[in-house]
């Protein structure tokens, strides 16, 4: 283990993060910058120059609050959002496409035709085939963008997940290269070979000059530009860092990171197949380590969708004592950004059921949380055809702050939970992975959880309506 501070980047759909992490795992510093997204239907875009600007400002912040605090910078490491791509220039940096969310699915209709090797692709890479890979959002650049297309005509193009970009303008290097973890999520890499698949290009008409070099994460990506004796040492999707909180992926643990939207990783001794989850590879060292995931689309967006429908301000304080002044929400068909696991579906439009006071909007906020266990316990319960129940649950990320919440997953799963006291899940993750230890006892609580009847019967309510409800769709 180096000795020294490590500089840890994180980069979220709202805008990114660094943190000073010391070796005892304190946080030291911390600074963020907003990054605004686009969203007008199918699109869902950042600017990516914006983008870059802003992870090169909180770097330059973090390397001088540590100098500052006369810390020695061991290291540096960077978690991106694994399904966002970009398009540069590979000799200069210069982005020639915005930031395509995984979200975006502007390249859906070119991808339809592709459906009938849906079981091939998933076979070949662990992934469901959707338009929330990268692979759609790259062919989309090469059809549609003038300036990538120009690019790619002079041998300077590269496309490829938001973290290669990201290296390429943080590290004196200028590298183009991904790890394994971003590579998987463009849909076109291999999970026999660990590197990009000719057969996954030619389907979707992208060809391997224009993609970064695929490596493991955990390699010397480069050096930071403004602190060239710092390597860059470790790169990886967000939600791969969570398992890692415990130093190595616990395979009786299911870690549930409750952001945007709630993922749920449960790690595996051997790939296991079921076309209900993907298959995710979490990292790449002397061997390769998976995890069955699963996804609830709809959790913090969903919040962020009823203060937009009801014109108010949710904080995280009106969400505690919910329970305790509501005695019958109603039930929300929560198909926020559609239906994740097990259905994976567009599903039918958001809606509250059954009776209730349509100016209430505590009672329609905990029906959005219970709504978020809800999903959480149906993915859960189908898992458990595929591998045993897990032992015990972790929760983490920025909802994970609402003890409303995590008591509602405690409650239906009636499984031991603890959750994450610190909302900074994946730069703690990031440097348990990159010291391969676990994060100490103290930084996590305990959830507290009891049967309840009525909770059950809403449960089993809310799962008739939408199976209805997917059925009609």
């Amino acid at each position: 283990m180096k000795s020294g501070t490590a500089l840890l980047l994180d980069i979220g759909g709202q805008g990114c993060r660094a943190l000073a992490i010391d070796n005892e795992g304190a946080i030291r510093f911390e600074a963020s910058r907003r990054v605004d997204t686009r969203e007008n239907g199918s699109l869902v875009e950042q600017d990516a120059q914006a983008l870059a600007n802003a992870v090169d400002a909180v770097a330059n912040e973090g390397l001088k609050a540590m100098d500052d605090q006369s810390l020695p910078v061991a290291q540096a490491a960077l978690a991106v959002q694994r399904g966002s791509i970009v398009c540069w220039d590979r000799m200069d940096g210069r982005p020639l496409s915005p930031v395509i969310s995984w979200r975006d699915r502007r390249g859906l209709p070119g991808i339809e035709s592709k459906s009938e090797q849906a079981g091939e692709i998933r076979k070949r890479c662990g992934l469901r085939f959707s338009p929330y890979g990268g692979a759609s959002k790259i062919a989309w650049c090469l059809q549609e963008l003038k300036e990538v297309q120009q690019a790619r005509e002079q041998s300077r193009l590269v496309c490829g997940p938001l973290g290669s970009f990201l290296l390429a303008r943080l590290l004196a290097e200028r590298p183009a290269r991904t790890d394994d973890t971003l590579a998987q999520r463009t849909l076109l890499w291999s999970r026999e070979t660990c590197d990009w698949d000719d057969w996954l290009l030619e389907q979707f008409g992208v060809t391997v000059s224009v993609l970064p070099e695929v490596v493991p994460s955990r390699s010397t990506h480069g050096h930071l530009r403004r602190a060239r004796q710092v390597p860059l040492e470790l790169l990886m999707g967000d939600q791969n860092c969570v398992p890692f909180l415990n130093g190595r992926p616990d395979q009786d643990t299911l870690y549930i990171n409750l952001g945007t939207g709630a993922f749920l990783l449960r790690p595996l001794i051997e790939p296991v197949d079921d076309e209900r989850f993907q298959l995710t590879l979490l990292d790449r060292d002397h061997e390769c380590r998976w995890a069955l995931e699963g996804s609830v689309h709809g959790a913090a967006s969903a919040v962020a969708w009823l203060e937009r429908t009801q014109d108010c301000s949710i904080r995280h304080e009106r969400m505690e004592g919910l329970r305790d002044r509501i005695d019958q929400p109603p039930l929300f068909i929560n198909s926020i950004d559609g239906l994740g696991s097990p259905w994976w579906c567009s599903g039918p439009e958001p809606a509250f059921v059954e009776e209730h006071d349509e100016g209430d909007v505590d009672a329609r906020l905990l029906a959005v949380l219970e709504s978020i266990a809800f999903l959480i316990a149906t993915s859960v319960e189908a898992m458990n055809d595929s591998v045993t129940p897990p032992r015990r649950i972790v929760l983490s990320g920025g909802l994970s702050r609402s003890a409303t919440l995590c008591g509602l997953i405690a409650d239906i799963l009636e499984i031991p939970v603890t959750r994450l006291e610190s909302a900074e899940a994946t730069a703690l993750g990031l440097w348990c992975r990159l010291h391969d230890r676990a994060l100490p006892g103290e930084h996590f609580q305990t959830v507290t959880g009891q049967h309840e009847k009525a909770l059950m019967a809403r449960y089993d309510r809310w799962r008739s309506h939408i199976e209805a409800a997917t059925k009609a769709s």
